[in-house]
């Protein structure tokens, strides 16, 4: 509803306290004991209150002046509006007008002087209206913009998530890359290691290498023909006694 987004005027209404207690009431039950002004609906309760205030004969003056096409057949009419403003006086004495409802809950009304505005359309009452009021505004958004708030939202976050999705993506590429290049990095540091160690091995083997050659490989040599040409039942202890008889470092 319109009203809920841009606010709206009561304009002569309500007129009496216990019409504004109707109307302002709020929906739930009274706590007993509690005074019932205070029961009130704050999503509808005005802001502001404003009484334009003025005397009788002041009033009773401004409607005979009004032009007649003006007043023609409407409440207006001198009879109907003398009867309508004695009522209003009736229902609204000092300690039951309507605007002590509101004083009550602490909304107190703001009082416009009306009788010095002598312009034509009362421009200077409506000013004063008007800067009570203040500059235009909403108090929330409609439904229509609601919904388009919400459709903003959801591109938003779909947007959002789509982005979080590329950098996660990007994020995962990069360190497999990183991974892929740590892991190439680290088997060829480990070839290296292994030649090294080739190397040392080698170069170690050397001296042994050089006493076999020296020292066993022609006596194990000699004893390997031996055991061709014999033929021994037992090969394995014919080698060994031989290698233990022909020792070059035995003497």
């Amino acid at each position: 509803m319109p009203c809920q987004n841009q606010g709206f005027v009561l304009d002569g209404y309500p007129k009496t306290y216990d019409q504004a207690r109707e109307l302002f009431a709020a929906d739930e039950e009274e706590d007993e004991g509690q005074d019932p002004a205070a029961e009130f609906d704050k999503t509808i309760m005005p802001e502001i209150v404003i009484s334009l205030e003025a005397t009788d004969e002041f009033l009773r003056n401004r409607v005979m002046h009004l032009p007649e096409l003006a007043v023609s057949e409407t409440h207006n009419m001198e009879e109907e509006f003398l009867r309508r403003l004695s009522l209003y006086r009736s229902l609204n004495a000092e300690d039951t007008t309507v605007l002590n409802y509101f004083d009550e809950l602490e909304v107190h009304p703001d009082y416009i002087d009306i009788e010095p505005d002598k312009t034509p359309t009362m421009k200077t009452t409506v000013d004063a209206v008007r800067k009570l009021i203040g500059e235009p505004r909403n108090y929330g958004p409609t439904p229509e913009e609601k919904a388009e708030m919400d459709r903003i939202a959801q591109e938003e976050r779909l947007r959002l998530e789509a982005q979080a999705h590329e950098e996660r993506e990007r994020q995962e590429a990069e360190e497999a890359a990183e991974t892929a290049q740590r892991r190439g990095e680290w088997r060829s540091q480990l070839e290296d290691v292994k030649h090294e160690e080739q190397g040392v091995l080698e170069a170690a083997s050397v001296p042994l290498r050089n006493y076999l050659l020296q020292h066993v490989m022609p006596t194990l040599t000699q004893g390997l023909i031996e055991v061709c040409k014999i033929r021994p039942d037992d090969p394995i202890d014919y080698l060994a006694e031989y290698l233990f008889e022909n020792n070059p470092q035995i003497d």
